[in-house]
């Protein structure tokens, strides 16, 4: 009820590009878990205001903490792009990651 059960809740995340795996507890933002893992995670601002942190959500589910479309934009978002450092996790999820990338201007 209220979903107080979910704050143990353990998933696993998966990125794709890179076959690295690692787990997320509780209700941590899917950034946080990742720099925790030792995972080399593009980020800058840290509370969803410059994308760069930004994924490709493959499979999965994720709950929004604020709106993506604050930073993405539509085809970003229609693309499956979603947001680490906003994103908590509701289920296993697959992501893509393109360490490579540049922030959003």
């Amino acid at each position: 009820m209220f979903g107080f059960g979910d704050k143990n809740k353990v998933h696993k995340v998966t990125i794709a590009n890179t076959g690295e795996t690692f787990e997320v507890e509780g209700k941590i933002n899917l950034l946080q878990a990742a720099v925790n893992a030792g995972i080399k995670w593009p980020c800058d601002c840290k509370v969803g205001s410059c994308g760069t942190c930004r994924a490709v959500l493959k499979e999965g589910k994720v709950k929004e903490l604020t709106d993506f479309a604050y930073t993405l934009d539509g085809e970003m978002l229609d693309n499956g792009y979603i947001l680490a450092c906003q994103s908590q996790l509701k289920s296993d999820i697959v992501v893509e990651v393109d360490f490579n990338q540049e922030k959003l201007k």
